[in-house]
């Protein structure tokens, strides 16, 4: 028996369920702007446009997505704070200062996003942070309670509900902690975009000189048992 597919409803479907996933990202967003536990550790006040922030889903044509995990936010510039005090304590803030004021395109976020895409992966990114807040004081570090916390009020779901099964670290904590919370996804680590050392530049010219080498390492998402992988991209 011949089966025929309606591609068309088919692409009409899948559409309406990125549009659901969406929201349901846009709800959980929502209670981590106005999130109120003040962590050790960390910075979160409000009154000053200092609040829980990097869970920013952005939308491209390609159609290989995935989740890109850093450590936490650095200090938000007295601009941002002023936006969000401005705009309103609100998800909908994150999302329209990240495209508007260019910060999509900081170091960070455009090495990154070149260098996932390089991998092939030119779909959608969920850009997001094992903790929301930035540190306190100077040079803080996130307790590991915290970021347990935060992991599993946040993270966990927006994993969950973004449909994709490869996961980019970034730093060595972040990787040690996706690798270890999320068995059921592949977790690819890199180096931090903007880390001292360079790692991450001379991570991105080997890939461009043998892009074939990595992209088919990992493409094999999958051990020889059949569990996800987690490799680090510099060691493939």
């Amino acid at each position: 028996m011949l089966i025929t597919i309606d591609f068309l409803a088919l692409n009409e479907t899948l559409k309406k369920i990125d549009i659901i996933i969406e929201i349901m990202i846009h709800e959980l967003g929502e209670k981590l702007v106005k999130c109120d536990l003040n962590c050790e550790g960390i910075n979160n006040n409000p009154k000053l446009g200092i609040i829980p922030r990097c869970l920013i889903q952005e939308n491209r044509n390609g159609k290989n997505s995935c989740i890109v995990v850093g450590l936490n936010p650095g200090k938000c510039k007295n601009k941002e704070r002023e936006y969000y005090l401005m705009k309103g304590i609100k998800f909908d803030s994150l999302s329209e200062y990240f495209f508007e004021s260019n910060l999509n395109n900081r170091p960070y976020f455009k090495r990154t996003r070149d260098l996932i895409t390089l991998l092939g992966f030119d779909g959608n990114i969920l850009w997001t942070e094992l903790a929301k807040c930035e540190c306190l004081g100077k040079n803080g570090k996130i307790p590991i309670q915290t970021l347990r916390v935060c992991i599993n009020r946040f993270l966990r779901k927006e994993v969950e509900l973004f449909k994709c099964s490869t996961i980019f670290a970034l730093g060595n904590v972040a990787f040690d902690f996706c690798a270890l919370s999320f068995p059921n996804h592949f977790i690819v680590g890199l180096p931090h975009p903007s880390g001292s050392y360079g790692d991450f530049n001379k991570l991105k010219k080997k890939v461009i000189s043998n892009p074939k080498h990595f992209t088919d390492n990992i493409s094999e998402t999958k051990d020889i048992h059949s569990n996800y992988r987690a490799v680090h991209l510099s060691k493939i």
